[in-house]
């Protein structure tokens, strides 16, 4: 399970299923919480901002978590300048992302 700290308010469990030695199902739960400008944006209109948030939010909310991902392996292996440039990817796009909204 997880919470954001970060960027755009999110929680929920991701689930790995192996289905091979090399490969595994990711099944994953999330909640978002709607961030207030979006809501008053898209106010009367739920299929428009329910489209939004899976469209937009959650894809890049799954970038963000596969980005997570890879630099915590990268990490695992050694490569402390790599792992850490890449974290900082993330937090820099995180707090892009929710800049924009809160605007």
């Amino acid at each position: 399970m997880w919470e954001s700290i970060s960027g755009i308010k999110n929680k929920g469990r991701v689930e790995f299923i192996p289905t091979s030695e090399e490969s595994c199902l990711m099944k994953v739960k999330i909640n978002i919480i709607t961030p207030w400008i979006l809501a008053s944006l898209f106010k009367n209109t739920s299929v428009l901002l329910g489209d939004f948030l899976q469209k937009k939010l959650l894809k890049w909310s799954l970038e963000m978590f596969l980005d997570v991902v890879k630099a915590d392996l990268v990490l695992e292996r050694g490569n402390i300048e790599l792992g850490g440039a890449l974290f900082g990817a993330v937090e820099g796009r995180a707090n892009a992302i929710e800049a924009t909204l809160s605007d």
